[in-house]
């Protein structure tokens, strides 16, 4: 999987699962050149970057962070609602093809586990704590 954060991505990538040939024009950019290119052509950008963000994707992205997410959620409380009502749906849905929705009981069971705030929730820093292989 290519990680758009990875210092190591080069203008041009294959991808020897698909034969695909990837290209990243701007890849070596700094932000300094996305912002100069964007206002050489009278681009403004979007506009949360005015308001402190450094990174514009989906509202609840699981590539965020845990406190990011929860940030989000805050600020947009009705993505927050959408996502537990998707949730719910989704449990109705394991259930209705005799799938386990272990200890999920509803959306908002899901949402806890969807920001890292499930207390159940274990993670590979605590396996390895408890002596176990990753």
């Amino acid at each position: 999987m290519n990680d758009d954060n990875d210092p190591v991505r080069r203008t041009v990538e294959h991808c020897y699962r698909t034969s695909k040939t990837m290209i990243n024009p701007i890849v070596e950019w700094t932000d300094d050149d996305v912002w100069q290119f964007l206002r050489h052509y009278g681009c403004e950008g979007n506009p949360l970057y005015q308001c402190g963000f450094s990174r514009i994707g989906c509202i609840g992205c699981p590539m965020a962070s845990g406190k990011g997410q929860k940030a989000e959620f805050a600020r947009w409380p009705k993505y927050r609602e959408n996502y537990v009502k998707a949730f719910d749906r989704m449990l109705v849905a394991r259930t209705a093809a005799g799938r386990s929705n272990g200890s999920w009981r509803d959306g908002e069971a899901v949402m806890r586990w969807w920001v890292g705030d499930d207390p159940n929730q274990i993670c590979i820093d605590d396996l390895m704590a408890e002596g176990g292989q990753a």
